[in-house]
This record gives C-alpha cells, structure tokens and sequence, in this order.
C-alpha cells in the first residue's frame, strides 16, 4: 500500500513531507481457502517490519524475508491501519500539503477492505470513510482566520480509460492534461463542495453506482475492478 504527501508550497516541512512509504498488509485465509486445505505461507513480524514468505509446498527450500516500512498481520484492526499508514498523511494534507494513498494488489487481496471496508460498522470502516470523519473532525476544532474548503471528486481507470462516476454521462472518457499552472490533472472531471462527512460519505456511494464491475474467481461474486486509492490536496486559505 505505498503512499506519499508531496509539498505544496511548503520548503521548510521538506524533511517530514516529501516521502514515500510501502506499507503491506496480509488478509487471513477465507473460508473457501481454508476448505480447500491451503494453509498460511507467510509470517508478519510487525515489531522487525517483514513479511517472511514459506515455500509450503517445497518446505525444503528457505524461506525469503522482505523488509517494509510498516506491515500488518491477518488479525490487524482497521483503525490501526488507518492511525499508523494514513493518518499522517491526512495530517498533512490538512496542513496544505497534497497526499496519495494507493492500494494495490491483485483482485481478493483485500484491496477493498482496506480502503472502505464496511461503511455501516464503525469499526469496520476503512482508510476513505475514516478519513472523512478525520478531515471534519479537525476542521471543527481549527482556530483563529484558518478557513477550508473541502471539494469531492470521484474517478475510475478501466483499461487506461478515465471515466467521472459523478458525471452526467458515464459514456464520456476524460482526458489527462498537464498545465505548467497546475500540474496533472483530469480535463472537465466534476468536483462537488461538501460540508461534513455525511455529505462525503453519500457521494462515495453515488460514485459507486456506477463503477466496472468484474467477476472474482477468489470470491465468486462481483467485485468492482477500479484500484482502491485516495488522493487529497491541501491548500490553506
């Protein structure tokens, strides 16, 4: 799950800042794996940082050991989750910073449940709809002239096509453009104003609606194909 908050405007922070940090979290074994026979191949030591990998099929051979920056075992929590890898982040983006956290892995790896969870169970949410309540939670305890304006836009990359899941018409194909001004960004993607997490919260489920959807052969249900990430960009006014 690699993530990075690039400055904006802010030299003087550089050092804690401009980062990039690889972070991975193994899922446990679901049922149809666990009646299948298969069995747990890697041991997570959260305490060293590394995913030890086990052969089990040729037990003969060692096992391989990678070092990360932060990992998580099956039986992690997703506030931990959200508290040690995006909270930082966030953190920055809300200082005017801009911040990309990125899931990635291939489809039932947990991609999903990492970054959105279950939406209806507080202890179950992910790193999108806890961050909702994180960036509404500071603003309502900011001090002094400081003012935000939080704006919302939702997008899909399907087979190196853009597409706006706000928009109007889901047919259309965006482009990506770069402005000396503004850097990337996605020609006539939608944005929409919001003022509490409740209001973000209803335009994720929207955006939802209208997401690619594939067959999972690890699930064998639907599962929507887009790469769970999130990108926020901070700017004081």
């Amino acid at each position: 799950m690699p993530n990075d908050s690039n400055k904006l405007d802010k030299p003087e922070k550089a050092e804690v800042s401009d980062n990039v940090k690889v972070v991975v979290r193994c899922r446990p074994l679901n049922q149809k794996e666990k009646m299948m026979g298969h069995k747990q191949s890697v041991t997570v030591d959260e305490m060293r940082g590394t995913i030890t990998v086990n052969k089990t099929e040729t037990p003969h051979e060692p096992p391989k050991t990678f070092t990360f920056d932060t990992v998580f075992s099956p039986d992690s929590k997703q506030l931990d989750v959200y508290n040690l890898t995006a909270r930082p982040i966030v953190d920055s983006v809300l200082e005017g910073y801009n911040g990309t956290i990125f899931a990635y892995g291939q489809t039932g790896t947990g991609k999903t449940f990492t970054m959105e969870g279950v939406r209806a169970v507080p202890e179950l949410r992910g790193i999108i709809p806890n961050s909702f309540a994180h960036i509404f939670g500071h603003i309502a305890k900011a001090e002094g002239d400081t003012r935000f304006l939080v704006r919302v836009s939702y997008l899909e990359i399907y087979n190196e096509e853009v597409r706006d899941l706000l928009g109007k018409d889901q047919m259309q194909r965006l482009e990506v453009k770069e402005r000396p001004d503004v850097g990337v960004y996605i020609k006539d993607l939608s944005g929409y104003v919001v003022n509490n997490a409740d209001d973000m919260d209803r335009i994720m489920t929207l955006g939802h609606k209208n997401r690619k959807l594939v067959s999972s052969q690890e699930d064998e249900v639907e599962l929507q194909t887009h790469p769970p990430s999130a990108g926020l960009s901070g700017r004081k006014l």
